[in-house]
């Protein structure tokens, strides 16, 4: 480790400071990023943007069960999983407890699930209805669900609602209160319980040719119908009498794929053809339901990613509830890489609390899961549990992260700096290799940092920021991008903020 070192006398130093990052920003040329303070990044995969402001590396993870490509996954215990796996011959649906129904699906289905009556349901457009309790895989004995066959499924106010039906792409389909092997058409049409099941037909209220691609709750009794270019939110409640459109939502952006649909607290996020959005009720008065968009600032990349995935109901998302991120993930054609996009939301929450967003490769993850405090990701090569980030486990795998800064200019855009030291202060423990990049896509000079957290490693009384590494850095450009890598090191691994030095 090297010490911080005074500058000769007759040398005059500026010192250029860069801090509070606030992740991904395409909104704007790379060449007009540099603000120092609140600065955003070019590139951030494998580490997220905290709601301070630092850098974080993205947390470990260790393998938790499976082999082959993991299409979906789903918690039906506390910590017990169950999974669609995919292999040469098709799909199989999997558990930890060593139970399998191999071929369910063909390899180009799409599944999805929620969880009724503490089990998995499973469904596939064109398939049959599955589910899994813990002991065995079953097949759905409803006569009508064998004829629908849904693709889109999930759970309201005691009822399993099913859509995504083919020839019947505008109805959603729920079943009887607590039932989900008796649908509408199981039911006798001279019933007249209120626990019976029933259907909803949106065809005749969206105006346009548009059909069902997604189905979400929201609340305690709402049911949210999306199409390709808006959203229907109707009140549900276990007496079919009371069913209601709700009047007081507005929201005309679509959802272009069902597994992107995730609960945020009391907020639902989904993703567009444009971007991510949340539907959420006003703060002013309560009953107003609206949506919003959340990736504004990142709108080239997620138009990038989006139209990268060849089928885009494959595309699908989790949201990690103690760390407020919703990740993202986009299989790519081939089938076996996947870029994530992480959205981080500040849980401080109040006005200006803008969402931050990062990339990842790590592991090829494809699918997620959350429940209870413990994340999973579906990966190309099995299913695999993420740690806290200040987890160092012996069998865990660590990602390498990459930050790359937009061109930093020191101030003038039309000279050249001589720099004379480059000071990053960082906590945590690993390796921290650092490239300068010019105009001219140049490597100009590169250095590496160990970085060890220990309470007498590189500590200045004089500066409230506890970890500083100083190097000496004697370059000269007119503007450069930053790249900062890890290597090696396992758990914490934060970077503060970073400074150069210019002679003036």
């Amino acid at each position: 480790m090297s010490s911080s070192f005074k500058s000769p006398p007759g040398i005059n130093l500026r010192t250029f400071a860069y801090e509070n990052f606030q992740g991904l920003d395409t909104s704007r040329d790379i060449t007009s990023l540099d603000t120092g303070k609140e600065q955003h990044l070019s590139q951030i995969n494998n580490a997220t943007c905290d709601w301070r402001g630092q850098m974080v590396r993205d947390p470990a993870a260790r393998v938790r069960g499976g082999e082959y490509r993991v299409n979906h996954v789903r918690f039906f215990g506390t910590n017990e999983l169950c999974w669609v796996e995919e292999t040469g011959a098709g799909q199989n649906l999997k558990s930890e407890r060593d139970h399998a129904l191999d071929n369910a699906y063909l390899a180009s289905a799409t599944v999805t699930s929620t969880v009724f009556n503490q089990s998995v349901i499973f469904a596939s457009r064109a398939n049959p209805l599955y589910r899994y309790d813990g002991i065995n895989f079953s097949r759905n004995q409803s006569p009508a669900a064998d004829k629908l066959r849904p693709a889109y499924i999930t759970s309201v106010q005691r009822r399993l609602a099913v859509a995504g039906i083919p020839g019947r792409e505008t109805q959603v389909h729920l079943t009887r209160v607590d039932q989900d092997e008796i649908f509408p058409e199981d039911e006798d049409p001279a019933s007249t319980n209120v626990l019976r099941a029933g259907f909803i037909d949106v065809a005749n209220l969206l105006g346009t040719a548009d059909q069902i691609t997604g189905l979400g709750s929201f609340e305690q009794n709402r049911l949210v119908v999306f199409t390709a270019d808006r959203a229907i939110i109707y009140r549900i409640d276990p007496d079919i009498e009371q069913w209601v459109i709700d009047d007081n939502a507005n929201i005309y952006i679509g959802c272009a794929s069902h597994n992107t649909i995730q609960n945020a607290g009391t907020d639902l996020l989904f993703c567009s053809r444009s971007g991510i959005h949340s539907i959420k009720r006003s703060e002013d008065n309560g009953i107003l339901v609206y949506s919003y968009s959340l990736s504004d600032k990142i709108d080239l990349l997620y138009r990038e990613l989006f139209k990268s995935v060849p089928n885009k109901e494959r595309i699908s998302a989790v949201f990690d509830q103690d760390t407020a991120q919703y990740h993202v993930f986009f299989p790519q054609a081939g089938g076996q890489i996947t870029k994530r996009l992480t959205l981080a939301m500040n849980p401080e929450g109040g006005e200006g609390a803008q969402p931050k967003f990062s990339t990842g490769d790590f592991l090829n993850s494809r699918c997620g899961a959350f429940l209870g405090g413990r994340l999973v990701y579906g990966t190309s090569g099995g299913v695999y549990e993420v740690l806290k980030i200040e987890d160092d486990e012996p069998d865990s795998f660590t990602p390498e992260m990459n930050i790359v800064t937009p061109l930093l200019w020191h101030g003038s855009l039309t000279d050249t700096k001589e720099t004379y030291s480059l000071l990053i202060q960082a906590t945590g423990k690993g390796v921290i290799e650092v490239d300068a990049i010019d105009i001219d896509k140049k490597i100009i000079g590169s250095l590496t940092i160990e970085v060890n957290d220990t309470s007498d490693d590189n500590y200045f009384e004089d500066v409230p920021l506890s970890k500083q590494y100083e190097r000496k850095w004697s370059h000269r450009y007119k503007a450069a991008q930053y790249r900062i890598r890890s290597k090696g090191g396992g758990g914490l691994l934060r970077i503060i903020g970073f400074a150069v030095t210019v002679r003036t």
